[in-house]
């Protein structure tokens, strides 16, 4: 049976991941907290019904999937980098203040901890994490945060283009103090980051959505169907429409 080791990596053999997911039950009564078991390849074991619940799924749903099919992309490839850091250097993550982006639209503040799991001949093949939502009395918790502010704004406004300045404004702080926010939470700037929030939003739509190409690009925050069929072929390699054939061929 596996032990934890003063690294942060539990070490096991083949059935690792097995044993890591016998203990989702017990951590199911615990409050604000998400905990999961993840393959090599980012995809979920198991998961309590923490976990479960930020996606609006049953436990049992969320087996087999990655983050990408539980959460938004912008936020998903967010933990799919950490899962990567932890996977290539064997070394734990340790109370990581990270966003979350519910499955009802509301977003928190939450300090998450990620660490390898070893076989028998110790080579990593998969994490484990636990995330538990930060007290409210914590610094930059959801309570008036300037970021999280901004990514509420951000989505309900989409569809009239915002810019960061505008954006800025709005969640309270000068722009380099949200450029400083952006970097250090998603790894880009604030102008990508909100690029990235209209494709998504754009790519979601083409999948879901019966709108035409053209409301499509007005949903999304584009001046025009053009600059949105510009800007969704440099990110996709296909046009809007070619991408929507390939989700939902006639």
């Amino acid at each position: 049976m596996g032990e934890m080791m003063a690294k942060g990596e539990i070490t096991g053999d083949g059935a690792v991941l097995g044993l890591a997911a016998a203990w989702m039950p017990l951590l199911d009564s615990l409050e604000n907290v998400m905990c999961w078991v993840k393959d090599a390849d980012g995809r979920f074991v198991a998961a309590n019904a923490g976990l479960a619940e930020s996606a609006g799924l049953e436990v049992a749903a969320v087996t087999g999937r990655t983050d990408a099919d539980l959460y938004a992309a912008e936020f998903a490839a967010v933990y799919r980098r950490d899962d990567e850091a932890v996977l290539a250097s064997g070394r734990a993550i340790l109370n990581k203040p990270e966003l979350l982006n519910r499955a009802g639209g509301e977003v928190e503040w939450r300090l998450t901890s990620k660490v390898a799991l070893r076989d028998a001949e110790g080579r990593v093949v998969g994490t484990a994490g636990i995330s538990r939502r930060m007290a409210s009395d914590a610094p930059d918790a959801e309570r008036g945060d300037p970021l999280a502010n901004l990514l509420r704004q951000a989505r309900e406004n989409m569809a009239r283009g915002l810019g960061v300045a505008e954006l800025a404004a709005r969640a309270g702080v000068s722009v380099a103090t949200l450029e400083r926010r952006i970097r250090v939470n998603f790894g880009t700037t604030p102008r990508s980051f909100l690029a990235e929030l209209r494709l998504n939003e754009a790519a979601k739509l083409l999948k879901e959505s019966n709108l035409n190409v053209a409301e499509v690009a007005d949903r999304a925050g584009y001046e025009s169907a053009a600059s949105f069929t510009r800007a969704f072929r440099r990110r996709q390699g296909v046009a809007p429409g070619e991408f929507r054939r390939r989700f939902r061929p006639a």
